[in-house]
Parts: C-alpha cells; sequence; structure tokens
C-alpha cells in the first residue's frame, strides 16, 4: 500500500508537469524525430531561456533526454509510452467534445 501512495504522488507530479499547454507542444513537437534546442525553440515560438526552464523540468521528470554534439545539444522524447499515453488521453477529450457538440446540437 505504501508503494501505491507513492507511485500515485509520483503520478500526480508527472501530471503537474504535462498540464503545461507548451510543454505538451514541445513533446508532440519531438513525436517524430530528436531536434537540438534551438530548432526546437523555433518549432514551438518560445525563447530559449523559456524552452530552457521546460525542458530542464521535463528531463527530470523522465520525459525527455538530451545529447550534447558538439556546440548543439539535441532532445528526444524519453519513452515512446508517454507519447501513446499523450495520444490516449487526446483520444478521451475528442470523444468528450464529440459528446458535448451532440448534446448542443440536440437541445437547439
Amino acid at each position: 500500500m505504501e508503494q501505491d501512495r507513492r507511485i500515485f504522488e509520483m503520478q500526480a507530479r508527472l501530471c503537474q508537469v504535462l498540464a503545461s499547454p507548451k510543454r505538451l507542444e514541445i513533446l508532440y513537437t519531438l513525436k517524430d524525430n530528436e531536434m537540438t534546442a534551438g530548432d526546437l525553440a523555433k518549432a514551438v515560438d518560445v525563447t530559449m531561456p523559456n524552452l530552457s526552464q521546460h525542458l530542464s523540468l521535463m528531463k527530470q521528470h523522465g520525459l525527455v533526454e538530451s545529447r550534447k554534439e558538439g556546440l548543439n545539444m539535441y532532445y528526444r522524447v524519453a519513452s515512446d509510452q508517454i507519447l501513446e499515453t499523450l495520444a490516449s488521453v487526446r483520444k478521451v477529450l475528442i470523444e468528450q467534445l464529440a459528446k458535448q457538440s451532440k448534446l448542443l446540437e440536440q437541445v437547439q
């Protein structure tokens, strides 16, 4: 039971990290390939200091990994399971929006 509580706490912290739309955008941008920090900052339209903060937090929670090559730092999603989980959540949200839309149509 103590281990379950610890997992619940870790899960809640991870969900807090994922509660940022910009962090979700970063993860989806890295979905297919790794990118340099500079290219990633341009792709998601953030400043380098802001991107650095997001990436640092996501790296700390095991969402992204990095490697240095020359002067560039490359980032990638740490696990395909992260993306699969995010895709599942998106599917649930799309289903909810469709149900809400049908309800609105019935009311009108």
